[in-house]
This record gives C-alpha cells, sequence and structure tokens, in this order.
C-alpha cells in the first residue's frame, strides 16, 4: 500500500492553477508532445484517464503524478509557481498521512473499532499460521497408532493368523511408509493438526497394495491346511 504511487487529478490541479480544466488539459497535452520528441517517456509525469460529468458521459482527463506537479510548477512564473508549489506539496503530504493513518478522521470510537478489527484479524491470521505448523499432540500421535494396529491387524486376519506372524512387520511397515508419503512427513507424529481428521480417515480406509494381500490370503491359506 505504502509503495502505490499517488497522483492528483488534473481538474484539482487546474483549481490549484487557478486555470479552467479545458485550458490545462491542452497545456498538458503540449508537455506530452515535447516530451515525446524528446524521447522521455511522459507517463512518468501524466497519464490519460477520464472521468464521468454530471451527464455520465466520459469525459478526459489526466492523472499527475508528483514530479508530473513539479513539472507544471516550472512552467509558471513569480506568486503563482510559489503557491502551485506549497499547495501541492501539502496536498501529497495530506495523501501520504492518510496512507500512513486512513483512520485519522474518524471518531475515536470508529477508530477503535477499526483497531480491534484490525487486532482481530491479525490474531486470526496467526492462528491459521499455527494451524498449518503445529504437529499432533501425543495424545492424537497415540489415536493414530491405535487405529493403525486394528485396521492392520483385521487385514492380516487376526494376530492369531499365519500371515500376521509372518508378514505382519511388512504390512505395518507399508501402512507407516504410506502414512506418510501422503501427508508428506518423515514421521507420523508430524502430521499437522488440521490434518488429524483426515489421517484418521486415510488410516481406516487404508488397504496395502495388491501384492502383498495376494500374499496375506496366501499365509493364511497355508495354515487350513
Amino acid at each position: 500500500m505504502h509503495n502505490i504511487e499517488k497522483k492528483l487529478d488534473s481538474r484539482e490541479v487546474a483549481e490549484m492553477v487557478g486555470k479552467q480544466h479545458k485550458n490545462l488539459l491542452a497545456d498538458i497535452r503540449g508537455y506530452v508532445s515535447e516530451l515525446a520528441e524528446l524521447k522521455i517517456q511522459p507517463g512518468v509525469f501524466f497519464q490519460e484517464n477520464t472521468y464521468l460529468d454530471a451527464n455520465n458521459q466520459a469525459r478526459p482527463c489526466y492523472l499527475i503524478t508528483k514530479k508530473g506537479c513539479e513539472f507544471i510548477a516550472h512552467k509558471l512564473t513569480g506568486i503563482k509557481g510559489t503557491e502551485f508549489t506549497a499547495k501541492y506539496i501539502n496536498r501529497f503530504h495530506e495523501m501520504e498521512e492518510v496512507v500512513r493513518n486512513p483512520f485519522e478522521h474518524l471518531s475515536k470510537e470508529l477508530q477503535a473499532i477499526f483497531l480491534m478489527d484490525g487486532k482481530v484479524q491479525e490474531v486470526e491470521k496467526r492462528v491459521e499460521v499455527l494451524e498449518d505448523t503445529m504437529t499432533i499432540d501425543y495424545g492424537r500421535q497415540q489415536e493414530i497408532g491405535n487405529l493403525v494396529n486394528k485396521v492392520v491387524i483385521n487385514i492380516l486376519g487376526g494376530k492369531e493368523s499365519n500371515a500376521y506372524k509372518t508378514l505382519g512387520k511388512k504390512v505395518f511397515s507399508e501402512c507407516n511408509r504410506d502414512i506418510k508419503n501422503y501427508f508428506n512427513v518423515n514421521a507420523r507424529g508430524n502430521i499437522a493438526r488440521k490434518d488429524f481428521e483426515r489421517a484418521l480417515n486415510y488410516v481406516k480406509n487404508w488397504k496395502p497394495c495388491t501384492n502383498t494381500l495376494l500374499n496375506i490370503q496366501d499365509c493364511n491359506a497355508q495354515m487350513s491346511f
């Protein structure tokens, strides 16, 4: 916001220099033409624009930068130049104050409301950042761990199954690897707090790869003979 260049409308500048707007427009067009001949970018000083008149018709005007005001001031002689210089400098300072403190001209009550709203928004932003960066606590780690045990043991066919005894370690490892890959973490405990419910849902619906499922079936089939 502070980096946005402030500009004055040529209608306001016309009042400052005591000219009719159409006459100031003619002057500016002449300056723009001269600058173009000199291969100097006129947009640094004057920028074409339009406004709507009382009849809702588009009319030409210029947005004049601080450099443009300096340019016009140098074209004025004597006290008129001094007066315009003082006016446009004060005007730009006023706009800078508005940028620094946009609530300055409001009542104390409204200033307090906007200030409080700004603080609330700042707190909300900080909470959002924390939610994005904070990891699950120990209790939630245990909850995910218990669910992993339940899901994997069920897939293996129970603790008494042949698959549990021979493939248990491999399947647990596969489940943990998939969880870490899905949530892009190096350990289950580093899952973001905001992703806790998603993590529970992921584990509930987790299945090992096809080859592992077939190995589990083969192991448990051998047990029945």
